[in-house]
């Protein structure tokens, strides 16, 4: 598992490293920071990068422009659950995005990356009978899909933030007996650059 974690973050570190080197168009679009709650109630945060790889324009029949791009969003968060776990996850994410000509915006997406948790309170008997406290946790593979909302606040009006809401579904590998399901639910602000 070592290998699979050491694996994962080097990708991670290289699709990151990656976009940023990439020209005008595909740079840096917006910055997220934000509540993370797995299982809504087992708290934690979670600060994502935006990168749009595609974008185009329509425009109505009324006048109004409606944005359109297809973004790579590199990730990392963590949430603690009391007494069962804390989660610590790596997920890249690829999502559609649609921003109408007030600003407010729906993406719906997926991701693949990582997750490692750490169990509190672990022990085992050592050979001479004795009990040890031990760092107990486990390394998996994990996916998710997504679809966030965002609302452009009124006083933001130089570079836009937002308020947004993203509802997702996770499912990590290995587990018993085939793997495990999450719902998380990430409400935060979303900062956009120029």
């Amino acid at each position: 598992m070592n290998k699979i974690h050491s694996f994962l973050t080097l990708l991670f570190v290289l699709i990151t490293c990656n976009l940023q080197a990439q020209d005008k168009e595909k740079k840096l679009k917006s910055i997220s920071v934000g509540y993370f709650g797995e299982m809504i109630t087992h708290p934690g945060f979670k600060v994502s990068l935006s990168y749009h790889i595609f974008q185009w324009e329509n425009e109505k029949k009324n006048n109004k422009t409606i944005k359109k791009s297809v973004s790579i969003n590199p990730s990392i968060g963590g949430y603690y659950h009391r007494r069962y776990q804390t989660g610590i996850v790596a997920l890249p994410e690829f999502a559609y995005n649609r921003t109408n000509s007030k600003g407010n915006s729906f993406s719906i997406g997926s991701g693949a990356g990582y997750l490692r948790t750490f169990i509190p309170n672990t022990y085992k008997v050592t050979n001479t009978g004795d009990v040890k406290k031990v760092n107990a946790g486990y390394n998996y593979f994990m996916t998710n899909v997504f679809m966030s909302f965002d609302k452009k606040l009124k006083w933001a009006t130089k570079n836009p933030v937002h308020l947004y809401i993203k509802p997702q579904f996770m499912y990590a590998l290995p587990n018993f007996p085939n793997g495990v399901g999450y719902f998380a639910l990430e409400i935060g602000l979303k900062y956009s650059l120029k």
